[in-house]
């Protein structure tokens, strides 16, 4: 993490460190997602991300995209390091001007907690989330 002036930047990276995101402020969400979706592209029970305006987003590094249609029909495009396999961030149509970084490629454990869980309907019933995080049942 650097001090860029004003506002702190945090550098998310993949494993292999050859895919980079400097991301500049504060993120405007950060949220879960339990859809079955998230699930696999996370190899985990949930996806945990990060929303940054484009203008605060800086990418380095070779990366390969891969697109699908979210359960509202909108495409999402991941994006992900072709030596490691780490997805790193993604575009979502349903969210124009935002940018999505996994929260985990921050490996910092004072980053922000989470203010909601969607796809609550899909989550794996083990996960007790504390009552400060909201549920909605989709998204």
């Amino acid at each position: 993490m650097t001090d860029t002036g004003s506002q702190r930047e945090r550098i998310a990276s993949c494993l292999c460190g050859n895919l980079k995101v400097g991301a500049r402020g504060e993120p405007v969400d950060v949220y879960l997602c339990g859809c079955r979706d998230c699930q696999r592209k996370s190899g985990s029970a949930f996806a945990y991300a990060a929303l940054y305006a484009e203008s605060a987003v800086t990418i380095a590094g070779e990366q390969r995209t891969y697109r699908r249609n979210g359960n509202s029909g909108r495409l999402i495009e991941t994006h992900f390091c072709p030596t490691c396999g780490v997805t790193v961030f993604f575009h979502a149509e349903g969210l124009p001007g935002l940018v999505g970084i996994a929260a985990g490629c921050f490996a910092d454990p004072d980053f922000t907690k989470p203010s909601r869980l969607y796809w609550a309907s899909r989550h794996h019933r083990w996960l007790d989330l504390p009552p400060s995080i909201a549920r909605e049942d989709t998204q």
